[in-house]
């Protein structure tokens, strides 16, 4: 894999999320019925049902009852009060197990589909006394139909943080969502299922999976157009002069001497040799492109060469359905155009393109699902 899609440390993260059981509204609250309210009717995203367990003790409960009124006896009302004292007390303590827990979702910048991507619940117990236990999250990727079920391994205590992960790896381009869909916990007995909201979701772009072709740009073709790649900044031996430091250079272009003097980063900017440069045309008519995975190919096949002439500095910018040319000049140019591609979608209609400029490379479809790429109408590569 290119180093363009170098793995990049999880930093994009969505907001803290609690399960809401003491929100500001209720805990500015000073008044007793309002909290109690708030415990009989909990909101929509909350609910409470018994597990296998509970329901045998319900059971059992029931049947107690119905001897003890029926015979009278002192002893079976008090196993009965034991019984309804423990459901009490288990949803008491499941309640307290939830109260001042909060998690938050934490992705990666970048996704790709092909290539695997670790994902994270950040998770912090807010109390000041009681320990966290036995937290079950509930996780999914929607259009992935993925579910992942991340159980808290240890206890949690007052203050302390700690991150549940997981491997996602996509297997198709285009707009996602990750989402904490439920947290579950049935501390401490095992008798009530106590499941609250998520509160976290996150939409994602995925960019194209890197597909295998052939570029070859024709012999006849000139090597240069005047005028695209005079004097351009680019890879090359003449220096043209210090720019501040962007993420995605190259730490060998960095200036130290004058970096150390000016007190923050610089690196060389450097003239392009005499190397051809090169225009995406991409027309996404849905007349053109009927069949579905030939389109996907084509977004594989465009996002794979332009990486690749992108490292070669040799992509200057693209079009696409006939809009004004967009440049590329650095990386996030370049990551500004996957983000097109993973969103493109087949259109029905589309502009006359607008560049004029020579040295552009377009693409139709070909035979078997093939995707053919023109070089100023010349056949140049195939994936």
């Amino acid at each position: 894999m290119s180093t363009t899609f170098a793995a990049a440390p999880l930093s994009r993260a969505a907001d803290w999320a609690d399960p809401g059981f003491f929100s500001d509204r209720v805990a500015r609250s000073t008044r007793f019925w309002r909290l109690l309210w708030f415990l009989v009717l909990p909101p929509d995203t909350q609910r409470t049902t018994p597990t296998l367990a509970g329901g045998l003790l319900v059971v059992v409960a029931l049947g107690l009852g119905l001897a003890a009124y029926n015979n009278a006896n002192n002893v079976l009302f008090m196993a009965l009060s034991l019984l309804l004292s423990s459901l009490v007390l288990s949803g008491v303590m499941s309640w307290v197990n939830f109260r001042g827990v909060r998690w938050r979702l934490v992705l990666p910048p970048r996704f790709r589909a092909g290539d695997s991507a670790p994902l994270r619940i950040d998770l912090a117990n807010g109390k000041k006394i009681v320990p966290t236990y036995s937290l079950l999250f509930h996780a999914n990727v929607r259009r992935h139909a993925q579910k992942q079920q991340l159980f808290l391994p240890e206890r949690l205590d007052p203050g302390q943080t700690l991150s549940l992960d997981w491997i996602f790896s996509p297997t198709r381009r285009g707009v996602e969502t990750v989402e904490v869909a439920g947290v579950e916990s049935q501390f401490p007995f095992g008798f009530l299922r106590k499941v609250t909201g998520g509160g976290v979701r996150h939409d994602i772009l995925i960019w194209p999976a890197r597909v295998d072709y052939e570029f070859a740009p024709p012999h006849s073709h000139r090597a240069h157009h005047p005028g695209e790649t005079q004097r351009r900044p680019g890879p090359g031996a003449d220096l043209l002069g210090l720019r501040p430091y962007r993420p995605g250079d190259a730490p060998r272009l960095v200036h130290w001497k004058a970096s150390a003097r000016l007190q923050h980063l610089v690196v060389r900017q450097t003239g392009e040799e005499q190397r051809a440069g090169f225009y995406f045309v991409l027309d996404s008519l849905r007349a053109v492109w009927t069949d579905d995975a030939q389109f996907e190919r084509l977004c594989s096949f465009v996002a794979a060469l332009g990486e690749d002439l992108y490292t070669q500095g040799r992509l200057l910018g693209y079009s696409i359905d006939g809009e004004p040319a967009q440049p590329i000049q650095r990386l996030g140019d370049l990551h500004g155009f996957f983000d097109r591609l993973a969103r493109l979608e087949p259109v029905a209609k589309s502009q006359p393109p607008m560049l004029s400029k020579g040295n552009t490379i377009t693409f139709r479809p070909g035979s078997r699902l093939q995707v053919h790429a023109y070089l100023d109408g010349q056949l140049a590569g195939t994936a």
